[in-house]
């Protein structure tokens, strides 16, 4: 009977919580907007980086190239960072004829703690300030969770895609906070939508998102402005991996240029976050309210598996085990 008492209480509980919250939600979200258009139209001013130095990370191709490119445009100092040195050479020649006013190459593997403080302490060297720091380098690739075999390959993902940037940060904030400079981070809306296969990846996106959103409220937010990026899936060499972590053929990409064009406006805009392509948005709305939602379509549409195992019980009763399994690898898009 206690414990009746006890589990009668705790939803009781939840829901007067619960419900004047999910109530409030609407006003809250217009009220959020209605701040972000004050913010955006009086009170800040646009950033203009003709001129002041960029640090990229992972800027040999990709997201991270074509960022480059629009740092370039408008006339920036760019120190370019990533493994490959000839690609990184290509990219500095294409950023000078877009108009940057000067643009050097470092090989830096993030991986390495030292080779993080290596392009900080490289690009202080060079021109003696350092105004944005783009934290963009990634890698992904996967299998199934239960497929793992090897978690060094894993732990690369973790070590590139979140430490990578914790240790570059580190090595960059006392620059960063002399300039009142500006941190622009390449997430992902992985961190928010579960997606097959990437397992580890996801989980990167996830801690680089808390990680940078709890920066705000230390003391790095008062003199440093953070801008994270939540791109969707992008035509670019991650996305055109082999399976498994493959994108599905039908899965509509985003050109690389016109992501990093967004992204890069938003930091000029001094914007908290950006998602681009912007109908990936409701997707967060409803990791919130109807979260099932994000896990029954890659289930059924990537996997080709029931989505619960009501359904699956179901499709059991009036098709049979062999006919339910028919059905859903018809539904199977991947």
């Amino acid at each position: 009977m206690f414990a009746m008492m006890k589990s009668a209480w705790r939803w009781g509980w939840d829901i007067a919580l619960s419900v004047p919250l999910l109530l409030m939600l609407p006003y809250a979200i217009y009220f959020s907007k209605l701040l972000r258009f004050i913010n955006r139209t009086f009170l800040r001013s646009p950033i203009h980086v003709k001129g002041d130095v960029v640090l990229i990370t992972g800027a040999s191709s990709g997201i991270g190239q074509y960022i480059a490119r629009e740092y370039a445009k408008r006339g920036a100092k760019l120190v370019l960072a990533a493994r490959r040195q000839n690609r990184l050479q290509e990219v500095a020649e294409e950023c000078m004829a877009y108009g940057a006013e000067d643009a050097l190459v470092c090989r830096a593997d993030l991986t390495n703690p030292e080779d993080c403080r290596k392009i900080v302490d490289f690009t202080i060297s060079s021109f003696g300030r350092l105004n944005v720091l783009v934290n963009n380098a990634g890698t992904a690739g996967g299998s199934l969770f239960e497929e793992y075999e090897n978690i060094s390959k894993y732990k690369r993902i973790m070590d590139v895609d979140f430490w990578g940037h914790v240790y570059t940060t580190q090595c960059a904030y006392e620059h960063l906070r002399r300039t009142k400079g500006q941190i622009v981070v390449t997430a992902s809306m992985i961190a928010f939508v579960p997606f097959p296969y990437l397992t580890v990846y996801s989980a990167s996106k996830a801690a680089l998102l808390n990680f940078f959103e709890t920066l705000r409220i230390e003391s790095i937010g008062k003199s440093i402005t953070v801008t994270i990026a939540f791109p969707g899936f992008v035509s670019s060499q991650l996305t055109a991996m082999e399976a498994p972590g493959k994108v599905p053929w039908w899965f509509p990409l985003m050109p690389t240029e016109d992501a990093a064009e967004e992204i890069v406006e938003a930091a000029l805009r001094k914007e908290r976050d950006v998602i681009t392509p912007s109908w990936y948005s409701p997707m967060v709305w409803w990791k919130l309210l109807l979260p099932e939602m994000l896990e029954w379509v890659p289930k059924v549409f990537i996997l080709g598996k029931p989505p619960t195992t009501t359904v699956e019980t179901i499709c059991n009763v009036f098709l049979g085990k062999s006919g339910t399994q028919t059905l859903f690898e018809t539904l199977k898009l991947a």
